[in-house]
C-alpha cells in the first residue's frame, strides 16, 4: 500500500459483460439469503466486517460493476467505516475553518500595526490536520490484515456466482 492513498481502489477484469455479472451476482447475492456482511442494490455492493471484529479504523469494501468495452468491470475501494469517516471530514473542515479565519485574524491583526497572533491558530490547525492525517495512515496500514480478509471475500463471492476474472 503506498502512503498517500487514504481510500486504496483496486479493479478487476471480468469475461462477462455487464448485465450477465449482475444478473449472476444478484442470483448468487438472493441465494445467500440475508446476511449482515455484505450488501448489494443494483450495481453498487459493500462487504463488512463483523462487529466483533471492529477496530477504529476498521475498513468496509465498496464495489460497483462497470461496463467497459465488450467486459464488465468491477472498481473496489477500501474505506473506514461512516462514522469514522464522517468524524475524520468534520475534523478536517473544523480545522481548515479554523486556519482560513486564523489567517484572516493575523492579516486583520498585522494590517493595525499590532501582534499577528492569529497566525498561531492557523498552525495549530495545519499542525492538527497533518497530525489526522498520519494517524489515518498508520490505521490503514495496521488494518491491512482486514482489507485482505475484505478482499478475499470479495474473491470467493465472485467465484461461487460463477464469474470468471480476466488477470
Amino acid at each position: 500500500m503506498q502512503w498517500f492513498r487514504l481510500r486504496p481502489t483496486f479493479e478487476i477484469q471480468l469475461d462477462v459483460d455487464r448485465s450477465e455479472a449482475m444478473r449472476r451476482i444478484q442470483t448468487h447475492y438472493d441465494s445467500l439469503g440475508p446476511i449482515n456482511s455484505m450488501f448489494l442494490h443494483g450495481e453498487y455492493g459493500e462487504f463488512h466486517l463483523p462487529s466483533v471484529e471492529h477496530r477504529l479504523w476498521s475498513p468496509h469494501l465498496s464495489f460497483y460493476v462497470h461496463q467497459q468495452d465488450e467486459n464488465g468491470l468491477i472498481r473496489g475501494r477500501f474505506a473506514p467505516r461512516l462514522e469514522v469517516w464522517t468524524f475524520v471530514w468534520v475534523v478536517y473542515l473544523a480545522m481548515t475553518f479554523s486556519a482560513f479565519f486564523g489567517l484572516a485574524l493575523a492579516y486583520s491583526q498585522w494590517t493595525l500595526g499590532g501582534s499577528a497572533w492569529g497566525c498561531w491558530i492557523a498552525v495549530v490547525a495545519l499542525v492538527v490536520i497533518a497530525t489526522l492525517y498520519a494517524i489515518a495512515n498508520v490505521g490503514q496500514q495496521l488494518s491491512s490484515d482486514q482489507m485482505n480478509t475484505l478482499r478475499d471475500r470479495l474473491d470467493v463471492f465472485l467465484r461461487d456466482a460463477q464469474i470468471e476474472v480476466r488477470e
